[in-house]
């Protein structure tokens, strides 16, 4: 990959946000079995601003989500929201849940309608509210709205899965989660899904902090924000997007830019 030319792509935007830490990930480590998944992964989220998380299959990038979202809990280490150990997260696992907002890469939606699909994880009494100004907003903020505001009682799984992925999105922000992860999200989207999609994320993490899962490096430099290199279970390289992508500080970093493989073992 020729890095030199995407220069113009990578910058960190100005906010009064970005010097302001909402998740710590300190010494977080996981095993199964013999296997080291996970081994003295530290990093800090900005309160606002999108992260990054590239490296080879393999290297522990959806383990670490993971964790962060309590879906796996036999790591060591520590982990905080607000300076609040998400252990010990008022409410437990469920309520934490809705805080870490997690989207995978295929999207999951429910056999019910698109409105409902956005509404879902609300409680009864939330439902029972007027919601529509809600359903829009969310919809807006997916870069969905124009494309179902007339369909909003037709099945979810009508809609095509770039769309689908974007409702998985706007569901994530009914619950007005306060950090988003996002397991390569666009993975397997088509060219304008996948740009409306970064679009929205952008102007996202104006707001929250966006951790996010990206095999494709070009979408990393588009995304900008700042990059965490991760293999083997390990963090090798963290920078922000120009630094690291024109000025690799770690042979691995650079032979994984190069050649798309690293050995950090």
């Amino acid at each position: 990959m020729n890095t030199a030319k995407q220069n113009s792509r990578c910058s960190i935007p100005q906010t009064s946000t970005l010097n302001q830490t909402m998740v710590n990930v300190e010494n977080l480590s996981l095993q199964m079995g013999d296997k080291h998944i996970l081994q003295h992964v530290s990093f800090d989220l900005p309160a606002a601003d999108i992260t990054s998380l590239i490296g080879p299959s393999g290297a522990g990038k959806s383990s670490l989500l993971r964790c962060m979202n309590m879906l796996n809990t036999d790591w060591t280490g520590h982990i905080q929201v607000q300076h609040t150990d998400i252990r010990h997260w008022h409410g437990g696992a469920d309520i934490l849940r809705k805080h870490i907002g997690l989207i995978a890469q295929k999207p999951a939606v429910f056999p019910v309608s698109i409105a409902d699909n956005v509404l879902f994880g609300l409680s009864r009494s939330q439902q029972k509210e007027n919601t529509s100004a809600l359903l829009q907003h969310c919809l807006q903020q997916s870069a969905l709205w124009d494309e179902v505001k007339d369909r909003l009682d037709q099945p979810a799984n009508t809609l095509s899965i770039g769309q689908q992925q974007r409702l998985c999105l706007a569901r994530a922000l009914a619950l007005k989660p306060s950090v988003l992860l996002l397991d390569e999200p666009t993975a397997s989207l088509d060219p304008r899904s996948k740009q409306l999609i970064e679009l929205s994320l952008h102007e996202l993490a104006q707001n929250i902090p966006i951790l996010c899962v990206t095999h494709d490096l070009d979408q990393a430099q588009r995304l900008q924000g700042n990059i965490l290199f991760m293999c083997d279970g390990k963090i090798i390289e963290t920078a922000d997007c120009d630094s690291l992508f024109n000025h690799p500080q770690k042979l691995e970093t650079r032979e994984f830019l190069r050649w798309s493989v690293c050995d950090c073992d």
